[in-house]
């Protein structure tokens, strides 16, 4: 017992970060099934220097954990970690949440409370016919201070999915092996949900998507949106929606802002192997009016490649995102296809403006602003992999149909740099370094040249645009894993 226990104490310790926003007990995201922890390097894995009340919650954690359990993060989850630290009662002290797997690999989620005698078990959230958490969201729902765990389960191979609430706020019961345990307020059939201040009253409402069964005459199922507040320890229903049925599944709902003046809701769903629908709601008179897609505007909310709106310039208002072509794009296959993606605002009246437009590249991290000079002036295209190139953008003509090649960006590994570089030094290729990060350097090749074949009425474009490879560094920004 005791070998199991340093053992557990030492990969607590082993995942243990300080927040400084919370000032709070973080662990290293795992893997998103919660099957393993990445591997640290030799000499991380030493115990680190923490201090004392952080290194009491590690212990007093690994000795609650039921034995044989493995830390855990729920899937669709804004914190990353599977243990938090938050005042869930607004008493002044902080309680721990841990989410795991026990024994049997079925998840549970555990509340440790701070006593004179040091951390403590103190309630348990549990379903034993649940095989995973889809979905967790610890929020204070009405403001009373008390929070609220909504928790959804992904059920057995023959119990369906269910979104339960749990107040911290309600009396504890034992279950059959003694233990405390939180009951659920509520529970209800989801398939999606999200949380958000809907209505503009400064509360959080729950929105939910179930699936209400099939047709009997498609293979899809109907879905229905469903809007929450929480009153008097209960969930009560505001609205139901039937949701389009021109998708198979959706599978990403945003709640915020969708214009200066308004708040509402962001669905996008999946209609094909890569295709995807986006549906925009806003919030009117106790009620969802669809404002995208727009059939006058002719916007069909239609999109070749998967989508992901988001608020992308952090002003409070959830941007659409559109992806298109590149103008040269005809006879591509799909596989090598480059979009160009577009992030679009709603008015609050009919018409969207575009707030930004981006080249974005998930595999390595990039985020390209395409500078308002190449606007309209530019197409892009795949480069050749073996040289290290993801993009090669070309100036374009429209008038003329013509291009004519502008920058290539390059992601080289470090270690390869080298090699490569005297390849280049030989070549007298021009380049300029942008950036580096999480083991590669960012860089781009530039023609210092106007093209020969390109007409003199066009060279003035070409050079201005050229000049934007003195600030392509500051357009760049590279994501980074957690």
């Amino acid at each position: 017992m005791q070998e199991r226990s340093r053992y557990l104490i030492s990969r607590i310790w082993n995942t243990i970060r300080m927040s400084t926003f919370l000032l709070a007990l973080l662990v290293v995201p795992l893997i998103i099934s919660g099957c393993s922890y990445t591997a640290a390097p030799a000499d991380l894995l030493q115990k680190p220097a923490i201090d004392k009340d952080k290194e009491k919650l590690a212990e007093s954690i690994s000795k609650a954990l039921p034995q044989y359990s493995v830390l855990m993060v729920p899937h669709r989850d804004d914190f990353k970690e599977a243990i938090r630290v938050i005042d869930l009662d607004s008493d002044g002290t902080e309680e721990a949440v841990v989410s795991y797997y026990n024994e049997y690999s079925t998840p549970e989620i555990m509340v440790m409370k701070q006593t004179e005698h040091g951390w403590k078990q103190s309630v348990l959230i549990e379903q034993p016919l649940a095989r995973d958490i889809a979905w967790l969201r610890i929020t204070d729902m009405d403001g009373d201070g008390k929070f609220e765990f909504l928790t959804g389960w992904i059920g057995g191979f023959d119990s369906p999915n269910v979104l339960e609430v749990y107040s911290y706020k309600t009396k504890a019961s034992r279950n059959d092996k003694g233990r405390w345990t939180l009951s659920p307020n509520q529970s209800i059939p989801y398939y999606l949900a999200d949380t958000g201040d809907l209505n503009g009253d400064k509360l959080t409402d729950l929105v939910v998507v179930a699936e209400s069964g099939s047709n009997g005459k498609m293979n899809n199922p109907t879905f229905v949106l469903i809007t929450y507040e929480w009153k008097n320890n209960e969930l009560a229903k505001q609205m139901k929606l039937k949701l389009p049925e021109d998708v198979n599944y959706y599978d990403r709902m945003l709640i915020g802002g969708v214009s200066a003046d308004h708040q509402g809701i962001v669905l996008e769903g999946n209609t094909g192997a890569h295709s995807t629908l986006t549906y925009m709601y806003t919030w009117e008179r106790s009620g969802l009016r669809l404002v995208y897609p727009n059939v006058e505007l002719g916007l069909d909310g239609f999109s070749a490649t998967p989508t992901a709106s988001a608020d992308m310039n952090n002003d409070g208002i959830i941007e659409l995102h559109w992806v298109k072509e590149p103008p040269t794009n005809e006879g591509v296959a799909y596989a090598n296809t480059i979009w160009i993606n577009q992030w679009m605002q709603w008015d609050g009246k009919q018409g969207f403006k575009k707030i930004a437009e981006q080249y974005l590249d998930h595999t390595y991290g990039v985020i390209l602003d395409i500078p308002d000079s190449w606007i309209g002036h530019y197409s892009m295209r795949m480069s050749p992999a073996s040289s290290y190139g993801i993009v090669t953008f070309d100036y374009w003509n429209e008038a003329e149909q013509l291009t004519a090649e502008l920058v290539t960006m390059y992601v080289v590994p470090v270690k390869q740099w080298k090699a490569v570089e005297a390849v280049w030094k030989e070549e007298e290729r021009p380049y300029r370094m942008l950036a580096t990060a999480s083991g590669n350097h960012y860089l781009v090749s530039f023609k210092e040249e106007i093209p020969s074949d390109l007409p003199n009425k066009w060279h003035a474009k070409y050079e201005e645009m050229g000049k934007e490879v003195t600030r392509l560094s500051s357009y760049l920004k590279i994501e980074q894993e957690d």
